[in-house]
């Protein structure tokens, strides 16, 4: 269980050229530089597939993530960085939207913490 808990921060991306966001290989690149501007430490190299619903890619890290969804034909990425510790996430989200150019852009955070733990007795 997370003792401190995580920085979980998040972006709704459009506008951007379909170029943009159709290479998988490209994606999972940003997301490998949006690791590192974070502070994460890539756990395996990332996960990246194009298909009919657009480009997927999830890279996982020793205390977080990085994960991106596209949809090329609309210029939509949705992006997704979450870090615990001392890893700051806001940074790795800010190499996304300035790498993708998106005119419109709506970004989240929210500070995760584990629930609380209850105990029941059992009779």
């Amino acid at each position: 269980m997370l003792a401190t808990g995580c920085e979980h921060v998040f972006a709704d991306l459009g506008g951007i050229a379909p170029g943009r966001v159709s290479d998988a290989q490209a994606l999972a690149a940003l997301t490998l530089a949006a690791a590192n501007a974070a502070g994460l430490h890539p756990a395996a190299p990332p996960i990246a597939q194009a298909g009919p619903n657009g480009v997927v890619v999830v890279l996982g890290c020793h205390g977080g993530h990085v994960a991106l969804h596209a949809v090329p034909e609309t210029g939509v990425c949705f992006a997704d960085v979450v870090a615990v510790g001392k890893a700051q996430p806001q940074r790795g989200l800010d190499v996304i939207i300035r790498r993708l150019d998106a005119r419109e852009v709506r970004t989240d955070a929210r500070h995760r913490t584990p629930a609380p733990t209850t105990h029941s007795e059992r009779t």
